[in-house]
């Protein structure tokens, strides 16, 4: 049997009082020496590692040779990292802890498409498309042990540019931002992927003569959603946004973004204009659960190549295929962008359009993206904000919040 190791304080003269920790229970496998100011501080101090030996350490005299050849072992393997077996083994049930509280990653994915039900069907669709390729590529696999180049792989965004690629990127960091929010996951898996680059376009905007046709249009076929449009075209609301408002969010004293309402998750308030205000106060908002039909439909029948889904439409208004392929695209965000493009020019400021319209970038982007662009002139944008309701005459100053 080994001998049982003694800790013993000496007096060290001019360096105070020593405790010897034989080799044999030192972490370096050295015999190790601490000093201590007074005698006091050494005997309580030597008294301390006595009592853990016994209570612990007498173990390791009857340690198998299996376990200890392994710990041998193990401490080699260790030694280019400067760890030590506890540190290791302390790392390996934290990995495990973690694993075991995490999803496998199709289970996951499903979650995550189920608490998606009430977005707006191209949310959906597009979700679906993303969730598609993470769980065809990573099917079993537990979510905490993906890594960052398994992900980009998975995904399908390794080295890759355009804006689908870049589409796929947001609806998977969505999801793992929403995986890590129950805790089945690392949520900062996203700082090490980079965003596919999207080479910045030129983006479109409406006339003022083609922003009327469609209100008007609204107006003729579909007045319970005109404050919808208005709301779209006059203050900048993304439509998924929009979908989400209660009535008594809006009025033409102000719009009410809240926290769950926002796409950013950030509560805003935006002050109408005096053109929002007429719109408002001759059509005032309601939730509308047919919106995201009459939105396509509505821009169908102002002369936009848009196929509508509303059967009474498609009975009304029949489709002319050939008069239908000469009609123009619609233009991405085009209501969004005509918005802020004509707000700045009339004057509003580019901070507060920048908080009104959610907008989580830099100023430098908004301004690059909407000010100026295609020279546009001023009396084009007081036209635009000249629209108003059938019945309303326009004030002689439209002065924009």
């Amino acid at each position: 049997m080994p001998r049982t190791p003694k800790f013993e304080w000496k007096d060290a003269k001019k360096r105070g009082w020593v405790v010897n920790i034989p080799p044999t229970v030192s972490t370096t496998g050295k015999r190790e020496r601490c000093y201590f100011a007074t005698r006091d501080e050494a005997k309580t101090y030597a008294q301390e590692q006595g009592k853990k030996y016994r209570e612990h350490g007498s173990q390791a005299a009857s340690i198998r040779p299996a376990l200890a050849e392994d710990a041998t072992k193990a401490a080699e393997i260790l030694k280019p990292f400067g760890k030590t077996l506890t540190e290791a083994a302390r790392f390996y049930v934290k990995t495990l802890t973690a694993a075991k509280a995490s999803k496998l990653t199709g289970e996951a994915v499903d979650a995550w498409l189920a608490s998606c039900s009430e977005l707006r069907p191209r949310s959906i669709k597009s979700y679906n498309q993303t969730a598609k390729r993470i769980k065809e590529a990573l099917p079993a696999r537990n979510l905490s042990t993906i890594t960052a180049a398994e992900m980009e792989k998975a995904v399908g965004i390794a080295n890759a540019k355009g804006s689908s690629a870049a589409v796929h990127y947001r609806n998977a960091r969505a999801f793992w931002k929403w995986s890590a929010k129950k805790g089945w996951c690392d949520g900062g898996l996203f700082e090490k992927i980079d965003a596919p680059t999207v080479k910045s376009g030129k983006i479109k905007f409406l006339t003022a003569a083609q922003a009327e046709t469609i209100l008007r249009t609204a107006e003729k076929h579909f007045p319970n959603a005109v404050a919808h449009f208005a709301l779209k075209f006059f203050a900048g609301i993304r439509e998924a946004e929009i979908n989400r408002l209660e009535a008594n969010d809006v009025s033409p004293d102000g719009i009410e973004i809240s926290s769950e309402t926002s796409k950013t998750d950030r509560r805003r308030f935006i002050t109408p204009s005096e053109t929002l205000k007429a719109w408002l106060k001759k059509y005032p908002f309601k939730p509308l659960a047919s919106w995201e039909k009459i939105e396509p439909a509505c821009r169908y029948l102002a002369g936009w190549k848009v196929r509508p889904e509303l059967a009474e439409i498609l009975e009304s208004h029949p489709i002319d295929e050939a008069e239908f392929e000469a009609r123009p695209l619609w233009p991405q965000n085009a209501i969004r962008h005509s918005h802020a493009t004509y707000a700045l020019e009339t004057g509003t400021d580019l901070q507060t359009l920048l908080f009104e319209f959610g907008h989580t970038e830099s100023p430098a982007v908004l301004r690059r993206h909407y000010l100026g662009v295609d020279k546009t002139k001023k009396k084009e944008a007081l036209a635009y904000f000249a629209i108003m309701p059938k019945g309303v005459k326009a004030k002689p100053s439209i002065k924009v919040a």
